[in-house]
């Protein structure tokens, strides 16, 4: 039983380093309302480990040794690049969509009415001038639809103090009423916000629900990109930046075939004083995966200014991109090699992993 413990607990730890080796996701939140601006997205999927199992009542060998196999694949897999380079997936959507608008939903079933409603946004940050665009959706049938007076929506502060109150026509069609908005963010409005719509039925009763959004002001601005270039096995995409607050800058954007289909994640860092290059590297694996030579889309940017000392909010911000992408010129995939990523910390992570697995299935067998 101490073996099985300890083994288990080795496991632990190795997909904690695996998932150490994960980049960091935020670049911009997904379906649900954020708590904080900022999320960690890994960028390749891990095999997650059953559950733990108590002390009383240990896990046979074979599940162990099953476990321990798992977790040794998605490490491999996931050494094979660099964190920096990593393989991306039509499924990330986190990574494909870091600033995507918060969708806030509630049952109205639990109100005594047959339906649900949904408020959403088309983004999460704004910079002032920006036009938000915003949609209620009521689901139900006749029933509902009956009870529904009207739809208030309003722009408030995190105090409720309201700022605005915005026009929607509601469009109905079978199950369903839509309302759509839009408006332009205004300088003076604080940084964090609320869109709330108020649900008015037709015996005075209200129903809310909102969604969060914030304003920011552009510490840095992504203008072009540079003539990439390769450097051994990875293709270097140099990235301008112009009117940049002075600072330390960390960028991550998403790589695309021509067809705009998902190819890589890529990040870098660079100090940047008003104007300057950061560079993205592109494992040369990762495009040796391009059938013919085509030309690749950079976008879906997500530029952080990062403060000099961890407790210096002051130095936080975030920057903007002219264009959502940029294009690469004929890139062409037998320049690069296939070879995995060589990396000693991780190919020692990778041994003990394996060696533990089959440490286990031999005591298995006796």
């Amino acid at each position: 039983m101490k073996r099985w413990m300890l083994a288990a607990a080795a496991v632990t730890a190795a997909l904690i380093l695996v998932i150490h080796r994960e980049p960091p996701q935020t670049l911009i939140s997904t379906s649900v309302a954020p708590a904080t601006p900022d999320r960690n997205h890994p960028a390749a999927a891990v095999t997650a480990l059953p559950a733990a199992v108590p002390a009383a009542k240990p896990s046979p060998p074979a599940a162990m040794q099953q476990a321990i196999t798992q977790v040794a694949l998605a490490y491999e897999q996931a050494a094979a690049y660099p964190p920096y380079s990593t393989p991306l997936s039509a499924a990330q959507t986190e990574l494909l969509q870091p600033n995507a608008g918060a969708v806030s939903r509630r049952d109205l079933n639990s109100f005594g009415l047959p339906g649900r409603m949904t408020v959403s946004l088309n983004a999460y940050r704004y910079r002032p001038g920006d036009t938000i665009h915003a949609q209620v959706m009521l689901y139900g049938d006749h029933n509902l639809f009956t009870q529904v007076a009207r739809l208030s929506l309003t722009l408030s502060d995190t105090h409720n103090q309201p700022l605005q109150t915005l026009p929607a026509q509601a469009t109905v069609s079978d199950g369903q009423q839509r309302w759509d908005v839009s408006v332009r963010a205004a300088e003076d409005w604080p940084e964090e916000l609320n869109l709330t719509a108020t649900l008015i039925l037709t015996d005075g009763e209200q129903l809310q629900q909102s969604a969060p959004l914030r304003l920011f002001t552009s510490v840095a601005e992504i203008t072009a990109l540079g003539k990439p270039y390769r450097d051994n096995n990875e293709l270097v995409i140099p990235v301008e930046l112009e009117q940049a607050q002075p600072g330390y800058y960390k960028l991550a954007a998403s790589l695309h075939y021509e067809d705009k289909k998902p190819l890589a994640y890529l990040q870098g860092t660079a100090r940047i004083s008003q104007s300057g290059t950061l560079e993205l590297r592109v494992y040369g694996a990762l495009l040796t995966q391009l059938p013919a030579t085509q030309d690749l889309w950079l976008g879906n940017f997500r530029l952080r200014r990062i403060p000099a000392k961890p407790a210096d909010n002051d130095g936080l911000g975030w920057g903007s991109s002219r264009q959502d992408f940029f294009r690469i010129k004929q890139i062409n995939p037998t320049h690069f090699s296939a070879s995995p990523y060589q990396d000693a910390q991780a190919a020692q992570r990778l041994q003990f992993l394996q060696s533990l697995g089959q440490a286990e299935a031999l005591s298995g067998t006796r």
